[in-house]
């Protein structure tokens, strides 16, 4: 009787234990949530009654992820030229010397077009069809170097490819073609009046476009050589707001800087002569002005070069509301801001062995105040030159004009002839 009662209780002790523990880890199943983390999934047990309180919302589905962009591979170039890799930043910005903008050509905004016309695009601010003789006026006159301001954003396809338009692409290249036969010395294509690159750290959209652009426009001239320069943006900086001119601020400033750095890592990634390709990457603005040099990030990159546009005295040479229409180099008021920006960009850049490019620069015509705007050039690219500054013209193709327009233009595009030769001369006289 005995024994009966003790194996019934030992039954009930087994029954008991089996009931209250847990699955074995050898039952249980494993598996992942689509992002490699492990989901534990038990064994099923029996429901548990219903619990009064209210069960709380459920998760929310996971977000669709944005779709990968097909890669962008640079092909292998039909030719690859000769890269000098001997020459210096330093070396190369002196040797840039005297250069021109093509301006208001390739540069226009126009609004959004589902099937946007190069040629259309090219003659919009009242430029005529860039012609290769134009290209040789420049170099026959004895300009070094040429600046092609280029907006890309109407020729841009949708995210997340982006696809370059080649129609624009083809004309550009085009035009550096017409440069190299020329036998000018450099050539600088950029993005210019683009619209997506308002730099604010919300702005995540604008880095995808600049990697995808240039990854673009870097693979077609992979195979070129150090005379084509690469310029990241033309002035970025925070538009229609009161802080536009005035340096930003500093989550602007450094957005920029970052934006500098992607571009050079997107331009260092296409390979061939783009692995050593010389590149610019402005300030703010492409500000000279102190908060903008001060705030700038120099890469350690040793093929990298600075780009400043600074149109100084502001009053004289660039405000069209101003009377003030001469210049004397002997006159302090004239010259002060022009040494000061010199100084100021010999001592942060020059000096510690970085290179800068005077991308813009330029006296509009007041009033045929041509004697004015000679002595005004001879004065600035003397500062310039004596410290390795090379000088870019920038010209709109607008002889004169009244209000508010500027006229920068010194060549007659359509005659294919200088409107005004002493200030060609006058760019020349101290790169010689």
């Amino acid at each position: 009787m005995k024994a009966k009662i003790i194996l019934v209780i030992l039954l009930s002790l087994t029954i008991g234990l089996s009931a209250c523990s847990s699955p074995s880890e050898e039952g249980e199943e494993h598996t992942t949530n689509g992002n490699g983390s492990d989901l534990h999934t038990p064994t099923p047990t029996p429901e548990p009654p219903p619990d009064p309180s209210p069960s709380p919302d459920p998760e929310p589905p996971p977000a669709t992820p944005e779709p990968e962009p097909e890669p962008i591979v640079t092909q292998t170039p039909d030719v690859i030229m000769p890269f000098n890799e001997e020459i210096t930043a330093m070396e190369l910005a002196r040797d840039m010397r005297a250069g021109w903008n093509l301006g208001n050509t390739l540069d226009a905004r126009l609004a959004p077009a589902a099937s946007p016309i190069v040629s259309s695009q090219e003659t919009a601010w009242g430029n005529p069809i860039t012609s290769r003789e134009m290209i040789n006026l420049l170099a026959d006159t004895g300009f070094s170097s040429l600046r092609i301001p280029v907006t890309w954003e109407r020729f841009i396809g949708p995210a997340p490819d982006y696809f370059l338009d080649t129609a624009l692409l083809d004309r550009v290249q085009q035009l550096v073609d017409y440069a190299y036969d020329a036998g000018l010395s450099y050539i600088i294509i950029n993005t210019h009046h683009e619209t997506w690159n308002f730099p604010s750290s919300d702005n995540t959209e604008a880095v995808k476009i600049l990697d995808r652009l240039w990854r673009q426009v870097a693979a077609r001239f992979a195979g070129y050589d150090e005379r084509l320069v690469f310029e990241s943006m033309n002035e970025p900086r925070m538009f229609g707001t009161g802080q536009e001119w005035t340096g930003g601020t500093e989550e602007a400033r450094n957005v920029i800087n970052s934006w500098n750095h992607e571009f050079i890592r997107t331009i260092r990634d296409t390979g061939y002569n783009n692995e050593k390709r010389f590149l610019l990457i402005p300030t703010i603005a492409a500000s000279g002005d102190p908060i903008a040099v001060e705030s700038m990030w120099i890469p350690s990159d040793p093929r990298v070069l600075i780009s400043i546009h600074a149109y100084t005295p502001y009053d004289l040479v660039l405000n069209t509301r101003s009377e003030r229409n001469t210049f004397s180099p002997n006159e302090p008021n004239d010259t002060d801001p022009i040494d000061a920006l010199f100084d100021r960009l010999y001592n942060r850049f020059i000096s510690q062995g970085t290179a800068v490019v005077m991308g813009e620069m330029g006296f509009l015509n007041k009033n045929e105040n041509t004697r004015a705007r000679v002595a005004w050039t001879e004065y600035y690219t003397a500062r310039a030159a004596e410290i390795g500054i090379p000088c870019f013209w920038w010209d709109n193709g607008i002889r004169s004009a009244s209000g508010t327009t500027e006229a920068f233009g010194i060549m007659n595009r359509l005659d294919v002839a200088w409107w005004f030769p002493e200030i060609a001369e006058a760019m020349l006289k101290n790169y010689r």
